[in-house]
């Protein structure tokens, strides 16, 4: 059964284009027609999510995602369309809306999980639980305004956390509080799946979005352009976003899917992807060895040339490394020659889109002849990991020893 079912929803705004704000220029209006421009912030809608599923939705600011879950959580009224929500919903949409300045951290929470429907039986603890998840126990007799508004923000999150919902309507709630906040969030949504409650996601965040959520849903300008598993959309919308297509593989590197930058004394004429067997590629198998093919030109001689490249997931910077560092003897370049460059490496990663970054630069330190940012993408598939960037390959294998000599105990338990 399905949890939400939203069909055919559109929601149109009216942006005024003219400013009224005397009781002249109001009267005056009312003769004649104020401009106004309509915005589109979702066309023609139509999506399900399954109870108990985990969905994510992506796209651009301004792409409609906050207002969908808006008309979902019912606050706003679509134009044209239907929504059907099948169980409680705890909309975690604009996080701190409704505190209260002048209360304490204790009686925000007490008044905001009212709202959300706390038991009163089970207030207190609930209460207590959430000051201490955001923790704030050290400040729970505090006035809101003497906090932070981030500290602010990790207090509403806690607070919604706790409320008995079928349905969690989330937007951007994983932009709050550190590294180490975000861990015990990501630990609460793990714990939220397993409970089988149904999560609807916005995020910017695409890697939390593939970890997390079954299925996802790509808006754009209103409108879905996407659907499917959460993996191959958030492909496909890095993969756009980007300017890169499949075709795009060998194609230039001064092409509209990448940003260069340096002097042009040596420069890429072209690069792609290729299997060990020399086929052009754009899809690899976790583990296997793929090399980079670069085609170089020089417009001035150069002795000192030194070649690198990296391996991007989103903004992070997977591996890099050049010639100098692995040691490859220097390439001599005449004015109007021209070379070309392989680099084998295996792609030990998980599953997920990388982008490969290349560059040119002295050997001695001096300037950049040429850097192309995102040269070419692939889509990294069949990793036996479950978390991070990496994959180590590791294996399992287990033996009976009863009749034999025991391990270490000081090993076993993992001591050193």
């Amino acid at each position: 059964m399905n949890a939400i079912e939203v069909a055919g929803v559109s929601k149109t705004y009216r942006i005024p284009h003219e400013r009224q704000t005397t009781l002249v220029e109001r009267l005056v209006a009312g003769f004649r027609p104020v401009p106004v421009e309509l915005l589109a912030a979702l066309q023609d809608v139509t999506l399900t999510v399954p109870r108990g599923s985990f969905v994510g939705v992506i796209g651009a600011n301004g792409s409609g995602k906050s207002t969908l879950l808006k008309v979902v959580a019912g606050l706003l009224v679509p134009d044209a369309g239907t929504v059907r929500v099948h169980g409680s919903v705890a909309p975690l949409l604009e996080l701190g809306l409704g505190f209260q300045l002048e209360l304490t951290v204790r009686e925000n929470v007490e008044l905001y999980g009212t709202i959300l429907g706390y038991p009163r039986r089970e207030l207190a603890r609930r209460v207590d639980e959430a000051i201490a998840f955001a923790e704030l126990d050290r400040f729970r007799d505090a006035k809101l305004k003497s906090l932070s508004s981030g500290m602010t923000a990790r207090l509403a999150f806690a607070t919604a956390l706790r409320a008995d919902a079928d349905i969690l309507l989330l937007d951007e709630v994983l932009a709050v509080g550190d590294a180490h906040f975000q861990q015990k969030c990501l630990a609460v949504f793990d714990l939220l799946r397993r409970q089988e409650k149904t999560i609807v996601l916005v995020s910017h965040d695409l890697h939390t979005v593939q970890r997390l959520c079954d299925r996802a849903y790509w808006l754009d300008q209103g409108r879905v352009t996407a659907e499917g598993p959460a993996r191959e959309v958030v492909g496909t919308y890095l993969a756009v976003a980007s300017g890169y297509t499949p075709q795009a593989a060998d194609a230039a590197p001064g092409d509209a899917c990448a940003v260069r930058a340096g002097d042009g004394r040596l420069r890429y004429a072209g690069g792609r992807l290729e299997d060990e067997s020399g086929q052009p590629i754009t899809r690899v198998r976790a583990g296997s060895r793929i090399v980079l093919r670069l085609a170089v030109e020089a417009a001035a001689p150069s002795d000192t040339a030194a070649f690198g490249f990296v391996v991007w997931r989103g903004g992070q910077v997977v591996y890099a490394t050049n010639s100098l560092i692995l040691g490859t003897p220097p390439v001599s370049f005449s004015a109007g020659g021209r070379a070309e460059l392989t680099i084998p490496f295996t792609a030990a990663l998980t599953d997920g889109v990388y982008f490969i970054s290349v560059a040119i630069a002295d050997r001695s330190g001096g300037p950049i002849h040429d850097w192309v940012n995102s040269l070419a993408t692939f889509v990294v598939e069949g990793s036996g990991a479950s978390e991070g960037v990496a994959d180590l390959g590791a294996t399992f294998a287990c033996r009976d020893t009863t009749a034999g000599a025991p391990l270490d105990v000081a090993v076993a338990r993992g001591q050193r």
